[in-house]
């Protein structure tokens, strides 16, 4: 990792995921090696969704025309799951994901946002931050062609949160994307640590059974060799 003092960095921290399986994919290692400094807070922002791999769907172990409040109740599940394997409280919020808002997911990195929504999610963040006394948050920075709504929805609400409240800290959006140009986003790197073994991160997402299709995996994998095996930990220039 980069020549930063950690010890000087204020205790608690919570990994913001708009979805569940969000941080696994884009932030195990990250964790596992403490990068930031414990205990480690998981909030699943968007926790309510009827999407599952469709390919699952199709499967045994998921039925057909399975509804919305069964795959809220797998994707908690799953959250569990990882949030015990890496040792971090779960905080799973039930706000809708985009494709039951909407009927569609957006993807369009200019659609306008929904700011009486961006407002409830960084409500949600801020009232986190205070009840645990986390300093530090991590959060998925969208950055590519491709941007889901939920993801910029969340970083928007974690830029608006009072300069002072915490360190905001930020990844890449994988699968969906990386940040390429820090300096465009007015950001600068912070940290990275090594991908130790991308299987052993495949095993942990794996978890995510109800979701994982072979595309995450693969862009994983791009990605992660496009960041020269690292995993990335960015902070606004400004902080």
């Amino acid at each position: 990792m980069k020549n930063n003092t950690l010890h000087t960095i204020p205790k608690g921290t919570i990994f913001i995921q708009p979805h569940s399986d969000d941080m696994v994919m884009s932030s195990y290692f990250l964790m596992k090696k403490e990068i930031l400094p414990r205990p480690y807070y998981l909030l699943t922002v968007f926790g309510q969704s009827n999407w599952i791999n469709p390919i699952k769907k199709r499967g045994r172990l998921y039925a057909q025309k399975i509804d919305g409040a069964e795959v809220t109740r797998l994707r908690k599940t799953e959250d569990e799951k990882f949030a015990k394997s890496l040792n971090l409280t779960l905080l799973f919020f039930n706000l809708e994901d985009c494709l039951l808002r909407n009927k569609e997911v957006y993807y369009q990195m200019n659609k306008k946002l929904d700011m009486d929504l961006v407002k409830e999610v960084k409500a949600v963040i801020y009232a986190s931050i205070k009840k645990y006394k986390a300093e530090n948050i991590v959060t998925p920075f969208p950055s590519g062609r491709r941007q889901h709504y939920d993801h910029r929805i969340v970083r928007e609400a974690v830029r608006l949160l009072p300069a002072t409240l915490c360190n905001r800290f930020f990844i890449d959006d994988i699968p969906y994307s990386r940040v390429t140009n820090p300096n465009k986003f007015s950001l600068h790197l912070f940290a990275q640590t090594k991908v130790d073994g991308i299987n052993e991160k495949f095993r942990s997402m794996k978890i995510y059974d109800s979701q994982m299709c072979k595309l995450f995996f693969d862009q994983v994998e791009k990605i992660t060799k496009e960041n020269q095996k690292d995993e990335r930990l960015f902070v606004f220039n400004n902080r």
